[in-house]
């Protein structure tokens, strides 16, 4: 949602320089750069297909979350906003939302509360279906999780019981924060996928903190088209 979510991070990034397929793993990441490391990782994230993600943030007077089972087709997302939430199903290409009424008031700017919690369809011709889509396939979160800028690399260290390697650079852009740090930990043993980020900076000019965590790497998700649903064209949502 383009305003409560605006922020939220999933996946990988940077696949232009990765290893060609088939290209061998090594058994260490010590010898290893920052960027090699990260363009492994993310190379081996991409292979994967698909994960969930739980993303969760803050800023000044709010908390933000979502957590995404992100598909190659198919996609479902759970959102907070505060105490407020909602829901998305992105199938086939049409998008189904399920909001409350705090929620829909952030997404249309104005409060439509005979809509909350129903589920709502919409398709790529509405303007508010990029905001809604961006980062639940797969494909489209596998933009925003490098770090920019130059990179450096910790020594192996523990993160939640997990052994990683902490890649840290600038934020990305596609995270939506500005004068940001962005580190990305990726886990320190064969397939080195990534583990978790951790995010600061400012969004539309507030400090916003952010933090994600991928599991699931390679499940497969599928959906049903929820019932009752509404077109959005038969709304009166502008």
């Amino acid at each position: 949602m383009k305003k409560a979510l605006s922020i939220l991070a999933l996946c990988a990034a940077g696949l232009t320089s990765a290893p060609a397929a088939g290209a061998s793993s090594p058994t260490s990441l010590s010898a290893l750069t920052a960027p090699q490391i990260v363009t492994l990782s993310l190379h081996n994230a991409a292979a994967e297909g698909s994960c969930t993600n739980v993303a969760n943030g803050s800023a000044v007077g709010f908390t933000f979350g979502s957590t995404t089972n992100s598909g190659p087709a198919e996609a479902q997302q759970f959102i907070h906003f505060n105490k407020a939430t909602g829901e998305a199903l992105l199938l086939k290409g049409i998008a189904y939302i399920k909001l409350s009424a705090t929620v829909i008031n952030l997404e249309f700017a104005k409060p439509f509360p005979q809509y909350a919690n129903k589920w709502i369809s919409l398709t790529s011709a509405r303007k508010e279906y990029a905001s809604i889509t961006t980062g639940l396939l797969f494909s489209s979160m596998l933009t925003q999780v490098r770090p920019a800028g130059n990179l450096t690399r910790s020594k192996v260290v523990t993160l939640n019981g997990v052994k990683v390697v902490a890649i840290t650079g600038t934020a990305n852009a596609a995270l939506g924060l500005s004068a940001g740090k962005q580190t990305l930990f990726v886990r320190a043993t064969a397939p080195y996928l990534p583990v978790a980020i951790d995010a600061a900076g400012r969004s539309q000019g507030v400090p916003t903190n952010l933090t994600v965590t991928f599991s699931n790497w390679g499940k497969k998700f599928s959906y049903a088209v929820p019932s009752p649903v509404v077109a959005i064209s038969s709304t009166t949502l502008p």
